[in-house]
């Protein structure tokens, strides 16, 4: 039943990874642990706070390296804070939001020119339901369906300059979530198997601008780690994550260079503080990158996750 639950998420990964179109610098938010999956007990708090950091340097023409250096480095750092609170043991309430402290582009001109937007980006809000559980075989399934509403609806501008797109902290425009989770534990090996599914549909911001819709699809393989040389509660993660973004469309008409395909591997370590904390570090390694027109493609990432599930029942 396990190997055949391996095939299984193999093959649905393979679907997940159709080449429609993708972004570069994606900032969708990480798993810090694979306890962060699972469903909440009644009237529980989980709180999880991320730091990431990513880059992009080089240009991309669909899979190649592409000769052309408007910009020379694009980099972001993101904050992003989630919280979850269950009503009971099948259904929770679910809120993210993110904030960059920057998102900048650095030109290739001499001297140096850089563009650098921040601020807020979006408010998600959504409800996640334990739609299959099964404790004896250690398999579940939630759902988590969600609208996206963005900080503010206006541009961000400098100096009473409006900033373009690529460093704007969020797009402006409301949008609907859906997220999925499966589990799959082997508890006498420590091991998990698990995929999470997250698609992403825009709506048109006040410019007439509309992002392209977006699935984000991970496979992980987790195992806890326990040896006499590795002291604590550690738990390694691998992931193998695949992002999908369909062309942005301005005043109704195709955005030539926008969208594509970004494959990345994540390797992971979790380790648990005091049987409360989970702190994270996780590295995005880019494996394939295919993009629409000319594009900037993403570079290495990193990313800091601490974690914690509250007991709020009375006493």
């Amino acid at each position: 039943m396990f190997n055949r639950f391996i095939i299984v998420l193999t093959i649905v990964a393979g679907f997940s990874n159709v080449q429609i179109v993708g972004q570069c610098l994606s900032s969708v938010n990480p798993v810090g642990g694979t306890e962060n999956l699972l469903t909440l007990e009644r009237r529980s708090l989980r709180v999880i706070s991320f730091y990431k950091y990513s880059q992009g340097t080089e240009y991309y023409e669909k899979s190649k390296h592409a000769e052309y250096h408007m910009v020379d480095k694009a980099f972001y750092n993101n904050l992003t804070y989630f919280m979850g609170y269950g009503l009971n043991t099948r259904l929770a309430i679910e809120g993210e939001f993110g904030y960059f402290i920057n998102k900048t582009q650095v030109y290739n001109t001499d001297p140096e020119y850089r563009l650098r937007g921040h601020g807020f980006s979006n408010i998600v809000l959504s409800a996640r339901y334990d739609v299959y559980t099964e404790n004896f075989k250690r398999v579940f399934v939630t759902i988590a369906p969600g609208i996206k509403i963005p900080a503010t609806r206006n541009p961000q501008k400098i100096d009473n300059v409006q900033l373009p797109i690529e460093v704007q902290p969020g797009m402006g425009s409301y949008g609907l979530v859906l997220n999925s989770t499966y589990v799959k534990e082997n508890s006498g090996k420590g091991i998990r198997l698990f995929i999470t599914n997250r698609f992403e549909a825009n709506f048109t911001n006040k410019n007439d601008y509309r992002p392209g819709n977006a699935l984000y699809t991970s496979l992980y393989f987790s195992k806890h780690i326990m040896s006499s040389i590795v002291k604590g509660d550690w738990t390694a993660i691998l992931q193998f994550r695949n992002e999908v973004r369909m062309h942005d469309v301005i005043a109704g008409t195709k955005k030539e260079s926008s969208g594509g395909v970004i494959c990345f591997v994540v390797p992971q370590i979790n380790h648990v503080i005091r049987e409360k904390w989970n702190v994270s570090v996780m590295f995005d390694l880019p494996v394939y990158q295919y993009f629409n027109g000319i594009q900037l493609g993403a570079g290495y990432g990193i990313t800091l996750s601490l974690s914690r599930t509250l007991s709020l029942q009375a006493a």
